[in-house]
């Protein structure tokens, strides 16, 4: 590969036992679908909107130099050599540690331990470039102890129904078509990617954390209520 491929080159060469690499082959699905969640979804989407006008939207293309880590830092710089351009990367994030009553009952739905949980808004126009998830906040949190007995995962959370030209793509699979509170997740360690091509925002929300035996993904339940 080419030196400036180094972050795809350092990932096949620690995940080639783990995934294909095979861009033609056909897959069932890279991500399971947990279930959906029953909610007031346009007031939600009514707090998203009061909330981000008192933030700064960001860009995946950017450093972060509060989380400066050598694996974003490469990943970034990745980007950049793909390609992408600031004004392509936009999104708006939401942090739980922020705005913790508008995250909390999606959190206990998950049944996750120690888990957080963030928002992306995406405007039309606009990627998160294809790369998979460090985790790196959530691991800071925890002992190495707690890593070795479980294992870290996410949830995503679909906050607005599919449109035309919203588009998630994990592996070989591209999600499309899914209803508002539809959840899906996948191995940590499957690149994935969204885009906004359409006509309206795409907003999901991420919950990360720690599996049990009551994680829901673990369960036959498809129906979910936040209460």
């Amino acid at each position: 590969m080419k030196k400036k491929d180094r972050y795809w080159e350092d990932y096949y060469i620690k995940y080639k036992k783990f995934w294909h690499f095979n861009r033609f082959k056909e897959t069932k699905k890279d991500y399971q679908y947990i279930g959906n969640i029953k909610a007031n979804f346009k007031k939600i989407n009514q707090q998203i909107s009061n909330i981000e006008k008192k933030i700064k939207p960001k860009y995946a293309v950017d450093y972060d130099r509060k989380m400066k880590k050598a694996k974003l830092d490469l990943r970034i710089k990745a980007f950049k050599e793909w390609g992408y351009k600031k004004t392509q990367t936009e999104y708006i994030q939401i942090f739980s540690h922020d705005f913790p009553s508008l995250f909390k009952k999606f959190i206990k739905v998950s049944k996750l331990e120690m888990a957080s949980s963030s928002i992306i808004k995406q405007y039309p126009g606009n990627i998160i470039p294809w790369h998979y998830d460090t985790h790196v906040t959530l691991k800071e949190k925890l002992r190495k102890k707690d890593l070795n007995k479980k294992k870290i995962i996410r949830y995503m959370v679909f906050l607005t129904d599919w449109d035309w030209g919203h588009h998630f793509c994990v592996g070989n699979t591209i999600a499309h078509q899914w209803k508002a509170g539809d959840i899906i997740t996948w191995k940590p360690h499957i690149h994935h990617c969204g885009s906004n091509s359409g006509m309206s925002p795409k907003i999901t929300l991420n919950i990360t954390g720690l599996i049990n035996k009551n994680s829901i993904h673990l369960k036959s339940k498809k129906n979910f209520n936040l209460s």
